[in-house]
């Protein structure tokens, strides 16, 4: 789940709310997805990738679950790993916003700068990204793989890239430095109850033996949404040294 998540956490504070996070501002209580707009940096997971085909496979199990009406599936194409939050239309706080923007600016203005400062930004290394499988999040915004980098050098240069898209972005979120890298594979609809977190969390790892626990990303992309089922991309972030 990305950064908006977060923000909307902060809003209830330590409350419960009727709904998981997420219903009903990105899926209605159906399931059903609305309009949720914003602009991010992601890579996709590749189609030719062997987690890609495992991650069908656990798609067809959850949709065959009994409890497939406690959660809605997010589309195969847009499955990827967020490499820096952006911003969402609905969140509009600090840290949540760019800071060299007005509060109240619209969204096409944030686009257009965030635009014209990547296209000019350099990514000083060159992709692919080596990252590795640790587990599933906790079953309680929705079902997500949990993700880090696969060496000590990995994640240094993804913390390096990071910190200076927040730089260069004028935006920091407030869980910038504890942000934990994931790629959701669906959001809650309902609350679980003991029972069926139990049964969920047996269905998930039991698939989590057949997943091929290292792969690859590509190049980090800049993409606008309006809502969580795709992520159109605009450009590639470069290696201004290389072009790649």
């Amino acid at each position: 789940m990305s950064s908006d998540s977060a923000g909307l956490q902060r809003q209830f504070g330590n409350s419960r709310p009727q709904y998981p996070l997420g219903v009903p501002g990105k899926f209605d209580i159906n399931g059903k997805v609305q309009r949720f707009p914003g602009n991010t940096i992601i890579s996709h997971l590749s189609p030719s990738s062997g987690l890609y085909a495992s991650l069908l496979s656990l798609y067809e199990k959850l949709c065959q679950s009994r409890l497939s009406s406690v959660f809605t599936l997010l589309p195969p194409p847009s499955w990827h790993m967020t490499i820096f939050e952006g911003v969402c239309d609905q969140v509009r706080k600090p840290g949540f916003w760019p800071s060299d923007l007005a509060i109240d600016d619209p969204l096409d203005k944030c686009d257009s700068l965030f635009e014209e400062k990547l296209a000019s930004f350099d990514l000083q290394c060159d992709p692919p990204y080596r990252m590795s499988i640790t587990g599933f999040d906790p079953l309680e915004i929705g079902i997500g793989v949990r993700l880090e980098p696969k060496t000590p050098g990995e994640a240094e240069r993804l913390r390096n890239l990071r910190q200076r898209l927040a730089d260069t972005l004028q935006i920091r979120h407030p869980g910038h430095d504890s942000y934990g890298l994931h790629l959701s594979i669906a959001y809650l609809i309902r609350h679980l109850t003991k029972e069926q977190k139990g049964e969920l969390l047996a269905l998930l790892e039991g698939h989590l033996r057949e997943m091929p626990l290292d792969f690859e990303l590509g190049a980090p992309e800049f993409c606008k949404f309006e809502n969580m089922h795709a992520f159109h991309r605009q450009f590639y972030l470069k290696n201004r040294e290389t072009g790649v």
